[in-house]
């Protein structure tokens, strides 16, 4: 009785202070979105140069997110992607001093 009691009372706080999602999305996606996770692409046309960029919400996956990005470089004339370079952002965490912090970003 004491032991499930203390269970309770750990996933309790758990769940209190800690983050089980972003937990449970570590262990088992830690390469990919989780099926509750935003994917958001970002296109930067110079990847010299990351303050200007394009960005796309909520596009889905990770494939949906490289399916969005070449459709951004395309209308930037880099059809390719030889020019610019990409990111995407699984898991948005919180917004830091006008930067989004993700769980994980992959290309």
């Amino acid at each position: 009785m004491r032991l499930s009691f203390a269970f309770l009372a750990l996933m309790a706080l758990w769940a209190l202070f800690g983050s089980p999602q972003k937990t449970v999305a570590n262990w088992i996606w830690p390469e990919t979105a989780a099926p509750w996770e935003r994917v958001d692409a970002y296109y930067y046309p110079n990847p010299s140069n990351l303050t200007r960029y394009r960005k796309s919400s909520d596009v889905g996956s990770v494939q949906g997110c490289r399916d969005e990005v070449f459709a951004m470089a395309a209308v930037e004339s880099d059809p390719d992607l030889r020019r610019g370079d990409y990111e995407c952002g699984v898991g948005e965490l919180e917004g830091f001093a006008g930067m989004t912090v993700y769980r994980i970003t992959v290309r």
